[in-house]
């Protein structure tokens, strides 16, 4: 299966499938010399479940570091992550294997190769992306490089505007509705980058943006992607839209951020703000109309298998690991960061002597 790497010169690729025994990636050209241990990674990957009630699948992740990192540091070598699974349920998607689901990749994927894997979804299952969280974690250790900050929030969840002082109680209530009428919702979240330098992204195919909004637009149930201002740009005379030019600090900046940090696909300085709309989880308890692919005649099935009821703020931390793989990438597209190591190189031949002496 093509398609399973994401990066230029930072490269991620992904493997797994979502009941399979474990998932996992591969990360290729992350420079030596960065600072990376076991809690970097867990710390992360502990995030994929900010809300338990939402969910009925909870796994414990359990992972393991088997190359490119060494004392701590990495070493210049590819870095290899794998987790495991080990909360799956197969059995009930056996009744199901015939009858694709409606809303998932089901019909897709059979047209597409044939020959399925109809556990839970395989490989177009979200629970795949688990291993992009961990790659996101070596990802954020090179962006704290340049002390790059990536921060997400929930701007709507099953159409109920959220905050910080409303969330819990909007999450509570979906998961009741969910549980009552077996139906799912979505939502909508809002992604900073901030403290990102000028000149990342080239113009026509190597924008920035377009490769945030590549990697954003590849997570499962994602369905819109708007820079800035987005959509409502639309609506806007240029006189309001355009964000106009002042000196800050002996540097040239903007006085407001419509354009959402990025101008002919080149960041410029300013935080890069996007947002995206998470769809609600396609498999429901709900009878759906499908058809059985063995008499090619219409047929009624619901999912028995474990599914969340508003899969949105599991989607944070998957969007910031994607923003920060993209991120990384760019950096040493521009020469922000070597792609070999960041010890200076004067350093190198006696980098470690002393500390291993002492």
């Amino acid at each position: 299966m093509v398609g399973s790497t994401l990066g230029t010169l930072f490269r991620v690729t992904t493997w797994g499938e979502s009941h399979g025994d474990s998932i996992g990636c591969v990360i290729d050209g992350c420079p030596a010399g960065i600072k990376l241990t076991r809690k970097h990674i867990k710390d992360e990957l502990d995030k994929d479940i900010p809300y338990p009630v939402l969910t009925r699948r909870v796994e414990e992740n359990a992972f393991q570091i088997l190359s490119g990192v060494f004392e701590g540091t990495t070493i210049g070598t590819p870095i290899s992550i794998i987790i495991r699974n080990s909360n799956v349920e197969s059995e009930k998607y056996k009744k199901i294997m015939h009858t694709p689901r409606p809303g998932h990749a089901d019909l897709t994927y059979r047209l597409k190769y044939g020959h399925v894997d109809w556990r839970g979804g395989s490989r177009a299952s979200g629970r795949t992306w688990i291993s992009i969280i961990a790659a996101g974690a070596v990802a954020k250790r090179v962006c704290m490089l340049k002390k790059i900050l990536i921060t997400s929030r929930i701007l709507e969840m099953g159409g109920h505007k959220v905050d910080d002082k409303n969330l819990k109680n909007v999450i509570e209530k979906l998961a009741e509705e969910s549980k009552r009428n077996n139906d799912t919702t979505g939502g909508i979240i809002e992604v900073e980058i901030a403290n990102i330098p000028h000149g990342l992204g080239v113009p026509f195919f190597n924008r920035y943006h377009a490769d945030l909004g590549h990697g954003i637009l590849n997570i499962p149930g994602i369905k819109t992607f708007e820079l800035g201002a987005g959509e409502e740009a639309a609506r806007m005379k240029a006189s309001d839209f355009n964000d106009p030019l002042v000196v800050k600090g002996g540097a040239v900046t903007t006085e407001s951020n419509r354009a959402g940090g990025v101008l002919g696909g080149i960041t410029y300085g300013v935080p890069v703000v996007f947002r995206f709309a998470v769809k609600p989880t396609p498999s429901i308890l709900k009878p759906q109309k499908s058809v059985n692919l063995r008499t090619m005649k219409s047929a009624m099935m619901s999912t028995e298998g474990r599914f969340d009821a508003n899969f949105t703020p599991r989607v944070q931390v998957v969007a910031e690991a994607v923003s920060a793989i993209i991120t990384v990438d760019h950096l040493m597209l521009a020469g922000y960061i070597p792609c070999d190591s960041i010890i200076p190189r004067r350093e190198r031949l006696q980098y470690g002597l002393r500390e291993n002496e002492s």
